[in-house]
């Protein structure tokens, strides 16, 4: 079981870099005026980071270390790392985000199944341009302890797109 103050450590991190991305998804991607800037929006964000993105990724990665043989080189361990996680986790990761993010922005049930079918393939599509070779990076070169605040950091540019697609 997950320590409280890892829990806090993990979320915390994920809440603040979480709001980062959809600030700079508001202010510089979509170009909002500072005085249309939704607070509420990056508030909620955060609070996905806080209570979900960190919390989950440390357990995920946790187990993932342990699913993989440390007897191999670390590059073709942070292969098999990689393919494990973009194949098994980060498509239901995705498809989680997918649904409580315009959740929790007050959208009903129908109308996000509908926006899950329009837009989780291409969603997945552009998440396989980044994250394989960021998490080969990750799974060969950042000790298990970092490797949530090193994803977190890439998840900057991730959040940026992701707070736009689900936020439209």
């Amino acid at each position: 079981i997950m320590s409280l103050a890892v829990f806090a450590r993990e979320g915390l991190n994920a809440a603040i870099i979480m709001g980062c991305g959809d600030a700079i998804a508001q202010l510089a991607i979509e170009q909002k005026p500072l005085k249309d800037y939704n607070v509420a929006r990056t508030a909620r964000y955060c609070a996905i980071g806080f209570f979900i993105c960190g919390p989950v990724l440390r357990k995920w990665y946790t187990k993932l270390d342990t699913l993989v043989s440390k007897d191999q080189p670390t590059f073709k361990r942070g292969m098999k790392k990689m393919l494990v996680d973009q194949t098994c986790f980060a498509p239901s990761f995705t498809l989680l985000l997918s649904y409580i993010v315009p959740l929790f922005n007050g959208e009903r049930h129908t109308a996000i199944v509908q926006r899950i079918r329009n837009d989780y393939v291409s969603i997945m599509q552009r998440s396989f341009i980044l994250w394989p070779m960021a998490q080969v990076i990750n799974f060969s070169l950042i000790p298990i302890n970092y490797q949530v605040f090193y994803v977190q950091l890439i998840a900057v540019i991730w959040n940026c797109y992701l707070s736009m697609a689900l936020n439209k």
